[in-house]
């Protein structure tokens, strides 16, 4: 009876075991860091299954596990991990961080994406590597080079000058400003900062973004196409650029301090004929050209006075070396609680140019705080800065005839040519935002926030003239305020090991407010005040206000399968005050595609193969104009001139409005301009990431874009605003990185990229028109809009060099007539030879052709790491090629008129191919200073040149201090370098930098060059 007892029982076992072995029960666990603190929103998946969860906000989850079963743990920034339950109760789950994996969390539109599923164009940079390699006011000027597709110019050496920064291609167009520039939207902190083209900044005319110490950024992040950059709407045509400023990392308080000191030197300046060779020069013009009973100045005849050989070195005094030094000082960190990070900044960047330079003064901090057990995290950052490029009133000019005296030549001693008084440039901004995040239902997150920001420029400007006993003041002041609200609500549901999606809603709501006052006062005699005193009979105010509004609904979906095949897709609603009536929304979507081909079977055998994906994207965003009222009609109440006189319109006695002529008659059909952007991208990484290969082509179509066209005179009115111009840019864009080991403890990091971009104008207004740009004052630009052509084509008469002979100049048959030149002159022997392309026999504006393209093919730079234990070598360098750009300087400079004996100084003519006499090889036509008509023109195709250049921008020796030895030191890191920035440049260009060259191909650097610096560093962490 045992027996049978016994074996029933075995049986029975053998029967419930199973059952037993696999049931299920409901288990706890936790997911944290590396020292043990909760991350909340790990995710845990059961192997093999869609069974899966979430932490809380204490780390925690809860799921039904059987013993032997294998689960799934990841978090991004840290390793995944695979761990077996074995019937232990709670459950804990350690992560390490992963510090690739970290890197490859990109900021997106509103949140934050991992690399590998990102389908749009983006770039990004880590801030760090390059303030620790470069030295600039602002942190535009240090990403030049740096990323694919964005061209970066610089048209003045002056500190605090506005770079431009074009992404993609120009897509501006204008009829009467010479650089018109398509501007990309700045968001910092996923707040859109106050454009820097906003009036107020004109006052001062100083980099808006410089107000912003590039050592308080931690990362920036480039959103090229559209599909990227449409959830930013009717901002966001010309890409949006993210910054994400720095915050505190767990781990003991890291405090920081960087100094930098820098020595400015004055670069090889243009050449001048000085003293002696002046006079000698000037002296042969008399003889050659002047007409009878035309002397020269004293100065070139009389022996005796005591200047006739003086040889003032104007450049060697107004050019100096100068200092540049730049302080940071910050203290970080986070615990339970949250994170906080507090920075100082100082910066004083003198300029190489007599009295003028910029200053920085900022504070920033940002902290969170943790509440309701973590599930609520509340975000504050406040940002406090001014910025001051005062300088000399008058425009500093080193032309001065080198016979003048030095101001402080005894003979003359008190003489202040350069101009006496003073500009005051000041720049204030306050940024505030705080927003909090609440955590609900383990997979939603809703966040609100508000920021306010608040800007002011002031100008105090003050000169007067010992000569004449003249004097003027006059202080301008700007304020913009913007207000912004977001609301956004993220939904991450949890759908097995294999599907990753995401949503988002989001709302927003933004005013920005701006003002600009001014006053000016005129006088007689010198004031002892250098401000405006109010009320007098000789003082003139204005004032302005303007407000926009916009009002939007954004959403957008991300989906991931086996993070192999991705798709996602943005809209977005804008209704912007400043949209026409009939056109208030404006709606943007934007679609895009992935696939990670090397996670397919067929690639898995390939062990050079680390990643590969290709990407696919199309998407609409958009772009507004700065008048807030245009399509409602801009209206003028007159104002005074700055002789008392009243230019107020009136009606009866009675004062009045009137539509404003250059504004146009209003449209209320005006909408966005809107910019379609087809991409498809491809990225790989290769040997273990040791190789990365970055390749986009796209096409960006703007239309649109925001021109006059013109009215019947039966309307009342010349011209009115429509959005009737359209431009096509296409394009490719390569970027290699590698990463690679040489020998032993030498490791060498180089990044190559370079773009290419043409650009064609498709449609214009009026029929397609030709466009000649010319300023509101009737200036000729020289450059030219036409369709099927790059934009702002240099619009120039074709030199065929200088007529020689009489003979040379051609006759018409069929009148005996010579060829006529340039207002009508009688064409001479030395004279510019221009073809005549409409055989006319006479050279006109008829005869001007396409002669040029400034916009450049190829851009690109190539940045070379080199490590050796503590010591590194950095090499970063530039470049752009094929752009033509117009020698604007030496045109300036050989442009003579009959009273420039004793007021300018002169080039060495001797440098220069100058024709005199009949058989004269010459490039450059006769200086007659008394000519009728100036043969040394500004549309003349001779001063066209090549504008490409290799630029090697930064070289950087630094040492990192070893543990070893900082055991002897206080300090927890320590690293001083040493910076030579400007090092060289390469070019075929004849005039002084093709560096700095305006968006549209001139010269126009008024005189500043670019310094070259040597800095030296010292970054500290305790």
């Amino acid at each position: 009876m045992k027996t049978v007892i016994i074996r029933a029982c075995f049986l029975l076992a053998l029967f419930v075991l199973p059952f037993v072995a696999g049931a299920q029960e409901l288990v706890s666990g936790k997911v944290t860091d590396g020292s043990g603190e909760p991350l909340i929103g790990a995710t845990v998946v059961r192997k093999g299954t869609t069974q899966g969860t979430v932490t809380d906000a204490f780390g925690a989850f809860k799921l039904k596990l059987a013993p032997g079963d294998v689960l799934i743990c990841s978090f991004i920034g840290y390793q995944p991990l695979e761990v077996t339950y074995k019937n232990e109760q709670p459950l804990i789950i350690k992560l390490s961080e992963d510090n690739q994996k970290i890197d490859d969390v990109v900021v997106v539109g509103y949140g934050t994406q991992i690399k590998r599923e990102v389908t749009g164009s983006v770039s990004s940079v880590k801030m760090d590597e390059m303030t620790e390699t470069q030295a600039s006011e602002s942190f535009e000027s240090m990403l030049q080079g740096k990323i694919a597709g964005v061209n970066i110019q610089i048209n003045s050496g002056e500190p605090g000058a506005t770079p431009t920064v074009i992404i993609r291609g120009l897509a501006a167009v204008s009829r009467d400003d010479g650089s018109a520039v398509s501007d990309p939207l700045y968001v910092v902190d996923g707040v859109p900062i106050i454009s820097r083209t906003s009036d107020d900044f004109a006052i001062t005319s100083t980099n808006v973004l410089a107000d912003l110490d590039p050592n308080d950024i931690e990362d920036i992040v480039v959103l090229k196409d559209a599909s990227a950059a449409a959830i930013y709407g009717s901002r966001a045509a010309n890409g949006v650029i993210l910054v994400t400023t720095k915050k505190g990392k767990r781990g003991r308080p890291q405090i920081n301090f960087n100094m930098r000191y820098g020595i400015n030197f004055v670069p090889q300046l243009q050449d001048v004929a000085g003293g002696v060779k002046e006079r000698e020069q000037v002296a042969r013009l008399y003889e050659l050209y002047a007409p009878y009973g035309i002397y020269m100045p004293s100065m070139y005849t009389d022996v005796t006075n005591p200047f006739y050989n003086n040889s003032s070195d104007w450049q060697g005094y107004l050019y100096n070396t100068s200092i540049t030094q730049d302080y940071n000082g910050s203290v970080r960190g986070a615990g339970d609680f949250g994170q906080y990070s507090v920075s100082m900044g100082y910066m004083d960047s003198k300029g190489i140019l007599f009295n003028t330079g910029f200053k920085r003064y900022n504070l920033m901090t940002n902290t969170s705080f943790n509440a309701l057990n973590k599930a609520l995290v509340v975000n504050n950052t406040l940002a406090v800065s001014r910025t001051d490029q005062s300088k000399n009133p008058d425009a500093l000019s080193t032309s001065y005839s080198s016979l003048l005296p030095l101001p402080d030549d005894p003979i003359v001693e008190g003489t202040d040519v350069y101009g006496v008084g003073s500009d005051s440039n000041l720049n204030d901004r306050i940024r505030f935002s705080s927003d909090a995040t609440l955590n609900f239902l383990k997979s939603m997150a809703y966040n609100v926030s508000v920021s306010l920001e608040y800007t002011r420029a002031m100008r105090d400007y003050y000169s007067e003239s010992r000569r004449t006993l003249y004097a003027s003041n006059s202080s301008d002041v700007g304020e913009s305020k913007n207000v912004l609200l977001q609301n956004t609500l993220t939904y991450t549901p949890m759908l097995g090991e294999n599907h990753n999606l995401q949503v988002l809603l989001g709302q927003s709501a933004e005013k920005t407010e701006s003002s600009v006052t001014s006053v000016s006062s005129v006088s007689d005699a010198p004031s002892l005040s250098e401000t405006v005193d109010w009320p007098t009979d000789n003082n003139i105010g204005t004032s302005d206000y303007t407000a926009s509004t916009i009002l939007s609904y954004f959403s957008r979906v991300n989906y991931s399968f086996k993070q192999k095949y991705m798709v996602g897709a943005s809209i977005r609603a804008d209704g912007s005050s400043k949209f026409g009536k009939a056109n208030r929304w404006g709606i943007f979507p934007s679609v895009s595609g992935g696939w990670n081909f090397s996670s397919e079977k067929l690639f898995s055998g390939l062990d050079w193969l680390t990643s590969g994906k290709l990407r696919v994207s199309y998407g609409i965003s958009g772009t507004t104009w700065n008048n807030d009222y245009l399509a409602l009609g801009v209206m003028d109440g007159g104002s005074l001139d700055i002789y008392n006189s009243l230019l107020e319109v009136s009606y009866g006695g009675v004062g009045g409005y009137t539509p404003t002529w250059y504004d146009g008659f209003k449209n209320e059909d005006l909408t966005w301009v809107k910019s379609e952007m087809t991409n498809v991208g491809l990225d790989l990484s290769l040997f273990d990431s040791k190789v990365e290969f970055i390749f986009d082509a796209y096409e960006k179509l703007t239309k649109g874009l925001l021109l006059t066209t013109s009215l019947p005179t039966t309307s009342g009115y010349n011209e009115v605003y429509r959005n009737a111009a359209d431009v096509l840019n296409r394009g490719l864009e390569f970027t290699l990185n590698t990463n690679l080991k040489l020998s032993g403890n030498l490791h060498w990091s180089m990044g190559l990229n370079f773009a290419y971009n043409k650009n064609r104008v498709v449609a214009l207004p009026d029929g397609n028109a030709d466009i000649i740009k010319t300023s509101t004052s009737g200036t000729d630009f020289g450059s030219i809009i036409r369709v099927g052509n790059p934009l702002n084509g240099f619009f120039f008469y074709e030199s065929e060099g200088i007529y020689q002979t009489e003979n040379e100049i051609p006759v018409d048959p069929k009148t005996g007539a010579s060829l006529v030149g340039l207002q009508d002159k009688v064409l001479a022997v030395g004279d510019r030879k221009f073809k005549d392309q409409n055989n006319d026999y006479q050279i006109d504006v008829d005869d001007r052709i396409y002669a040029g393209d400034p916009n450049p093919k190829w851009t690109g730079g190539w940045t070379n790491d080199f490590s050796y234990k503590g010591f590194s070598l950095s090499v970063v360098s530039t470049f752009v090629i094929g752009r033509d750009i117009v020698n604007t300087e030496l045109l300036d400079r050989l442009s003579l008129d009959k009273d420039f004996a004793g007021s300018t100084s002169l080039p060495n003519f001797d440098n220069y191919s100058i024709w005199e006499k009949s058989g004269d090889n010459a490039k450059y036509p006769t200086l007659n200073p008394w000519s009728d008509v100036n043969q040394i023109i500004t549309q003349d195709s001779e001063y066209i040149e090549d504008g490409s250049y290799f630029k090697i921008k930064t070289a950087t020796l630094s040492y990192n201090f070893n543990k070893g030895l900082l055991k002897h030191l206080p300090f927890q890191s320590a690293r001083v370098y040493c910076t030579l920035d400007n090092v060289v440049t390469f070019q075929k260009y004849s005039g002084p930098d093709a560096e700095l060259i305006t968006v549209d191909g001139f010269d126009d650097s008024d005189g500043y060059p670019m310094r070259r610096m040597l800095l030296f560093g010292v970054s500290l962490g305790l």
